[in-house]
């Protein structure tokens, strides 16, 4: 799925996308008041905060995809998009088979609208930047996700209200001072609505174009381009750029059929709608008590979803144009090349070079896991918390010890791994320091878990007749956790093979780097042997250690 607009066939493709989805949940007896609150909540953000034209500048860093609330003051007939939506679920809330027979107009209206607006010419528009307004936002959706953090426990509900509260007005304070600015450039302005612009602001920006064009077309003609003729309107600046001091204040050519993301996902929103609303009033029984709670769920993901599908660039028409390359890269690499003893003075052994870096990334692994599980198991009992709450003195231990596991866990391997890189050179000790560091952490956390939930009959059996805690320990608490911490390590060992692999990549020795280096040169005809030895010893690797788990624990 590509939500980011590229024309007609993608929308419309949205389009069905949500009817199908609508109907065939329908079918499937689903709720589908519940589908029509999804849908109107979701517009209503998409309205809010999705892109769905494209204004242009100077430069490209110039570009700006206003929403659709931001071109309301430009296209009124927009606002019918809010205005549909918030009737679509007042009315399915109150009565669904009304309900659903306003979503469909609703879901008509807004089609109708966004086609209008699409349908326009590009104009010469002025960006008015709202200040404060994405300040204050993020202030308040930070403060609100730590207060919601624990609103379901009734005893956190109102410490973490307080605390989101206080955080939140701190966090507005700092957005909105000058040091805020000085930290985030980006929030500044960053919400802006789009305006007219009067003749005589036109006639100065295509006055400023012409006068500018000289110097324009001397830098066209050094890199081969063709020399632009002088523009009588600002139509003519429909497919150019602005001159740099318009762009500089505010100025923008608008393209309104130029979309971004905010387009594909009106749409797929419209037909889910569309869909949702005709079976809501064909079958006004399907419906549930907890639509408005749900469906507040399926928004909140849907609007989640949309700008990370959209900010990754996810295109199925892009694995389309990479599958020659596919293909290609099979070709190259199938039949392996195992070795060639006439190659060079030497001779070329790939297969032998695998079996010795698979070795290598083995060993990186074991090494990284023994001396993860050498530091974690003293630290583990001074994180347990059923062993560390008799005096002040060990509960400090305790928070200390979970602290540096959090911060420890915090940091990936991967980056561990760049810094060890730096400092001792390229090689397996930077995989090993890396990879052990991260599983004390790991591993620390998952023993201490378990010492946590032992039985406590031994531990008071021997404290009632003055036994030591070293005692205490020995005797009643290894017995218990031996097994787990074995079968913790074994699966912490199957997870370090993993890491190891890509730790290659970035110079920390094994496997991966052979890749790397045989990729990077195109020998992929040797790059497979080690691909198809990773798939083998991972499965071996995991066999043997579900089988070892399954009989310690």
């Amino acid at each position: 799925m590509q939500l980011a607009d590229e024309g007609g066939p993608l929308m419309w493709g949205a389009l069905a996308v949500g009817a199908l989805v609508a109907v065939l949940a329908g079918f499937a007896r689903a709720s589908m008041r519940r589908l029509v609150v999804t849908a109107s909540l979701a517009l209503i953000v998409a309205y809010l905060a999705f892109p769905f034209s494209t204004t242009v500048g100077f430069v490209s860093r110039d570009t700006i995809r206003p929403t659709l609330l931001g071109l309301t003051p430009l296209q009124p007939l927009l606002a019918v998009v809010l205005l549909a939506a918030l009737v679509a679920l007042v009315v399915a809330l109150r009565s669904p088979r009304a309900g659903g027979l306003v979503a469909v107009i609703a879901a008509a209206a807004s089609l109708a609208a966004i086609l209008v607006w699409r349908a326009q010419t590009p104009v010469l528009v002025h960006l008015l930047p709202l200040g404060g307004l994405m300040e204050v936002l993020t202030a308040a959706v930070l403060g609100a996700a730590i207060a919601a953090a624990g609103w379901g426990a009734r005893r956190l509900r109102w410490p973490l209200l307080g605390l989101g509260l206080v955080v939140g007005v701190l966090a507005g304070v700092l957005l909105l001072s000058p040091a805020g600015h000085r930290l985030f450039p980006n929030a500044v302005g960053y919400y802006r609505l789009v305006t007219k612009t009067s003749a005589n602001e036109q006639e100065t920006i295509v006055e400023a174009y012409n006068a500018n064009l000289d110097v324009t077309n001397a830098q066209r003609q050094r890199i081969g381009l063709r020399p632009l003729p002088p523009i009588e309107s600002t139509a003519g600046l429909a497919t150019e750029r602005l001159p740099e001091e318009a762009a500089a204040t505010g100025y923008r050519m608008l393209r309104p059929a130029e979309g971004g993301y905010g387009v594909g996902v009106a749409f797929l929103l419209c037909g889910l709608l569309l869909g949702s609303g005709a079976m809501l009033a064909a079958r006004p029984k399907l419906k549930s008590g907890n639509d408005l709670v749900t469906g507040l769920v399926y928004a909140a993901a849907l609007v989640v979803l949309a700008p990370a599908f959209a900010s990754t660039r996810f295109s199925l028409g892009k694995i389309v144009e990479g599958w020659p390359f596919l293909l290609n890269f099979l070709d190259r690499a199938w039949p392996p090349l195992l070795a060639d003893p006439s190659y060079g003075q030497f001779g070329l052994f790939p297969l032998q070079e695998v079996a010795s870096q698979m070795l290598i990334t083995l060993e990186i692994a074991l090494v990284g896991t023994f001396l993860g599980a050498l530091f974690a198991v003293p630290l583990s009992f001074l994180a347990a918390r059923n062993l560390t709450s008799g005096n002040p003195l060990m509960r400090a231990a305790f928070v200390i010890t979970r602290g540096f596991f959090n911060l420890d866990r915090g940091v990936d391997t991967l980056i561990l791994a760049l810094i060890f890189v730096a400092a001792v050179g390229l090689g397996p000790l930077a995989g090993v320091l890396a990879m052990a560091i991260h599983s004390i952490a790991d591993l620390g956390k998952l023993y201490s878990e378990s010492i946590e939930n032992v039985d406590r009959g031994p531990i008071e059996a021997l404290e009632s007749v003055g036994a030591a805690g070293s005692n205490v320990v020995r005797w009643a608490i290894l017995p218990q956790v031996s097994p787990l911490f074995l079968g913790w390590t074994l699966y912490r060992f199957e997870i370090n093979f993993r890491v190891s692999i890509v730790l290659g990549l970035v110079g920390a020795g094994g496997i991966g780097f052979f890749i790397q280096d045989k990729m990077a040169s195109g020998k992929y005809d040797q790059m497979i042997i080690a691909i198809i030895a990773i798939v083998i010893v991972v499965n071996i690797i995991d066999f043997v250690s579900s089988w070892l788990r399954g009989k310690l624990v």
